[in-house]
């Protein structure tokens, strides 16, 4: 800060200077060789002096804002009322909404093809969705549908011991088997009696074997060379039964073969050493008489089923425990294992 020169210490040899003042910038600095006069003078004039009030709020200014792509909404206008006469376009359905009369509509129809056909296109895409979501929610109920089958199926094959011997016409098959020797075996195809189990076929003397010959319908079953003989127990201890129903599903007649109480088949229950083993089950399965009872439509349908049990496809002999050896592990005698493969 500046100190001020006071009149005492001018010196008197000093004249005094004229003052230059800067004038603002943006007003223009009266001359003063012009002063003003008394009607500039705003006391005179009658004019009040207004002095700007500063504030520190800000001022609110509403300013109108713009946006792109947007269209303004025009105020709601009364609609005129539709004539009587007038149409939707056929195309309505898909998001046409022409109206008018019946040849302006015909006129846009046949003009406006491009837009139609845009219409159809999209909504043949929604349509088109809808299908394939339809189209997948039925393919995973089919795929999980063959995933249930399968593994019914397997299971079937795994404990579903039985098979369905089908002789056609068995009042034809009886009247051949009088006439010819060839005709009187009549051979089923060939069946396993469980999964990975033993391979069988079945044969049926329509006119009887043996002493019943003439006078009873036999049925019997042999064993085959088989896929699986390998890892099979011999020799074949299973039951077989054999059922029929009557026509009139009142009567069924189920015979079983007890092979473990039958010694002179045993030589049969031996592992196939050719095609096939020998045949065994009953000469006297059904009277010929009461053949055509036991048919439905002429049919015959003989069910053999294979009488699975743990205990008879796996006997074995029985290991006994004082014949097992003991080793000493860290000074404590330790007893072996008694394997026993028979069922408890």
């Amino acid at each position: 800060m500046e100190t001020p020169i006071l009149a005492k210490d001018v010196p008197k040899d000093i004249t005094p200077r004229p003052i230059m003042v800067q004038p603002m910038a943006g007003k223009a600095a009266k001359s003063a060789s012009n002063p003003p006069t008394p009607l500039d003078s705003p006391f005179l004039s009658g004019a009040t002096i207004t002095r700007p009030r500063t504030s520190t709020r800000s001022m609110e200014v509403s300013i109108p804002i713009h946006v792109e792509g947007s269209t303004p909404i025009p105020p709601p206008a009364t609609l005129a009322p539709t004539p009587a006469n007038w149409v939707d376009c056929p195309f309505k359905e898909h998001g046409c909404h022409k109206k008018g009369e019946k040849n302006e509509v015909k006129r846009h129809v046949r003009d406006d093809r491009n837009l139609h056909l845009v219409l159809l296109c999209q909504s043949l895409n929604s349509v088109r969705t809808k299908i394939n979501i339809q189209q997948s929610a039925y393919v995973d109920k089919y795929v999980d549908m063959l995933q249930y089958m399968n593994i019914a199926e397997s299971s079937f094959e795994k404990y579903g011991s039985q098979h369905t011997f089908h002789i056609p016409k068995i009042g034809l098959a009886v009247v051949k088997a009088t006439k010819s020797k060839s005709h009187r075996s009549i051979f089923s195809q060939p069946f396993y009696s469980h999964g990975y189990g033993y391979k069988m076929m079945a044969i049926a003397a329509p006119y009887g074997d043996g002493y019943a010959f003439r006078e009873y319908f036999s049925v019997f079953v042999c064993l085959m060379k088989g896929e699986w003989d390998d890892i099979l127990e011999w020799p074949f201890r299973c039951d077989v039964s054999f059922s029929i129903l009557s026509d009139d599903k009142k009567e069924l007649l189920t015979k079983t073969i007890y092979v473990n109480e039958m010694p002179e088949i045993q030589e049969f229950l031996e592992r196939p050493e050719g095609l096939r083993n020998g045949t065994f089950g009953f000469q006297n399965f059904l009277p010929l008489a009461k053949v055509n009872e036991f048919a439905a439509d002429g049919d015959i349908f003989i069910q053999i089923k294979v009488l699975l049990s743990h205990e008879k496809l796996f006997q074995a002999k029985e290991v006994d425990s004082t014949e097992c050896q003991g080793d000493v592990i860290g000074g404590e005698k330790q007893i072996g294992m008694v394997l026993k493969t028979k069922s408890e």
